[in-house]
């Protein structure tokens, strides 16, 4: 019983720690636009291309960023996560799919990056 609680505490230790770095790294990055363009539209969900254009000001290289679809009073209506190597000191487009009713497409006004 004790090794299962000191794994579980040293599994939450990890966490905490990967958690606090990734904060510091969105220190180090910029994302300086975010573009969609849609692939498919089905009768009832559109394939997104979303496409975000990051500068990485520090020494990592491999960058994950999370951008959310807002709606006319700032709700967040969808998400995506995207991940890819960029730089240090270099601009990259990071790019995603994602699949999104077409209710909730016709009410986002724009997609911002969500630190």
């Amino acid at each position: 019983m004790k090794i299962h609680i000191r794994t579980m505490c040293g599994f939450f230790f990890l966490l905490c720690m990967m958690l606090t770095a990734n904060v510091f790294a969105a220190d180090n990055i910029s994302v300086l636009k975010i573009d969609t363009l849609v692939m498919e539209k089905g009768v009832e969900n559109y394939s997104l291309t979303v496409k975000a254009f990051v500068k990485n000001h520090g020494p990592s290289d491999e960058i994950t960023i999370n951008v959310v679809a807002v709606d006319l009073n700032g709700y967040e209506l969808q998400n995506s996560t995207l991940t890819g190597p960029v730089d240090q000191g270099k601009t990259r487009v990071l790019v995603g799919v994602v699949k999104v009713p077409k209710t909730v497409y016709d009410e986002i006004v724009r997609w911002e990056w969500k630190k």
